[in-house]
């Protein structure tokens, strides 16, 4: 399975910080730290993109960095994730 690079928006919370990806829908994360706000952000990437590559859903094209806009408290980088890691990771399909 491939690997992909999609931008992730990180914003200074009162204790750590929040991950959202504007180009994945419900995708995002926290950590209390920057260090772990970025291995939760690689985490629920790879394991969002596994699910929607298993039920053969449509792969989001990623934003350009630079097209994407934050607040003063926020800031825009790139997140590497590799779906091989997730392969027996059992997928729920979205409820209705």
């Amino acid at each position: 399975m491939p690997k992909y690079v999609y931008p992730a928006i990180f914003t200074e919370e009162s204790k750590g910080y929040s991950v959202n990806f504007p180009d994945i829908e419900c995708c995002y994360t926290s950590g209390d730290s920057l260090i772990e706000a970025m291995e939760m952000a690689e985490d629920v990437l790879a394991l969002m993109l596994c699910c929607k590559e298993k039920d053969g859903e449509k792969i989001p094209t990623a934003s350009s960095i630079k097209d994407i806009k934050t607040n003063s408290n926020s800031f825009v980088t790139l997140i590497l994730c590799d779906t091989t890691d997730y392969q027996l990771v059992e997928c729920k399909p979205d409820e209705e």
